[in-house]
């Protein structure tokens, strides 16, 4: 049997502007980052706290960060020395496909056998310890079964959220290191209040848009759901470590319009997806203020002040490999 863990590389996506949470940023933390180079809870930064979380899986070396050029101080300074050895910087944010694609093309060209985790850099997960023992497991199932099925890790629904994406989940298709992997049925994105009660009342799960899939599956599946995507990330992987690297990459960019991964490529295949449900553990995405007052209150943490606002007046660290525009 072969061990998917020896095989599985994270994706961190660090890309994300945060609008929505300025302001709150702005009040509580005297800081002008983006949320996840900010500190909510200690002294860690969300970025921090995810890669963090993903090391008790994935090693160092096989974890690839992705943010964007113009987040280049704050992400260094937020990471201080605990950057992974592959960082990704894009010319410009495009949303979450381009940013998936781009450090997934390097996965590819460093390792044809890698399965893949995304892993969002933006949500509170505790305990980090069991989310990633379910990645793990997801991986070895996708390696042991030679499945071309992408998991995504479903969140236990605790009300009936309006703002998040929901997951139906269907038919049990395998059960595998005592979790059951399900077959999903449907999405609904941010539904009425009536119909988010209906989806908790019927096991329906938030979408967390943490991702196991093989990679060179996931690069057919992107190919397959949205080519005209794929088509400049193509000609951009045949440049990689050659000396027009940089100038393709600039070019696939100046052209790229935003596109989200979930609209782009969920929606069209979910004959392809499966779901691995996430109990007792508790997630939040922090896309708003109240989320995190509320998290904070749940596990009984300080209230937010400017001491909790660590790293951002850190010296930059240039540990990382980085590939920027």
């Amino acid at each position: 049997m072969l061990n998917a863990r020896s095989k599985l590389w994270g994706i961190v996506l660090a890309g994300g502007e945060g609008e929505r949470l300025k302001d709150f940023i702005r009040v509580h933390l005297g800081s002008n980052a983006p949320k996840q180079f900010c500190s909510f809870l200690g002294h860690r930064t969300m970025v921090e706290a995810t890669l963090k979380r993903a090391s008790a899986a994935i090693p160092r070396e096989r974890l690839v960060l992705v943010s964007t050029e113009h987040q280049r101080q704050h992400l260094f300074r937020s990471l201080e020395d605990a950057a992974p050895e592959l960082v990704c910087l894009q010319p410009r944010g495009c949303d979450t496909a381009p940013g998936i694609l781009l450090p997934l093309i390097h996965v590819l060209h460093r390792d044809p056998d890698a399965t893949v985790a995304i892993l969002p850099s933006d949500q509170f997960v505790r305990p980090g310890k069991k989310l990633m023992a379910m990645v793990s497991d997801a991986a070895d199932f996708l390696t042991d079964s030679a499945s071309d099925h992408l998991i995504l890790v479903g969140a236990e629904a605790s009300h009936p959220e309006t703002d998040y994406g929901w997951i139906e989940p269907g038919p049990v298709l395998a059960t595998y290191g005592g979790k059951t992997i399900r077959r999903i049925t449907g999405f609904v994105e941010k539904p009425t209040i009536e119909r988010a009660t209906g989806l908790m009342r019927c096991g329906g799960l938030w979408n967390t848009m943490v991702m196991i899939a093989r990679a060179a599956s996931l690069w057919r599946l992107i190919h397959d759901s949205s080519p005209e995507l794929a088509r400049p990330f193509s000609l951009l992987r045949g440049a990689i470590g050659t000396d027009r690297e940089q100038d393709v990459l600039n070019g696939v960019y100046h052209a790229l319009p935003r596109i989200n991964f979930s609209t782009a490529v969920l929606a069209h295949c979910p004959d392809r997806l499966l779901v691995l449900p996430m109990r007792k553990v508790l997630w939040s995405d922090w896309g708003r203020g109240e989320r995190i007052v509320e998290t904070l209150r749940q596990i009984k943490a300080p209230s937010l002040s400017a001491a909790h606002h660590g790293g951002m007046d850190r010296e930059p660290s240039h540990a990382a490999a980085v590939l920027t525009a």
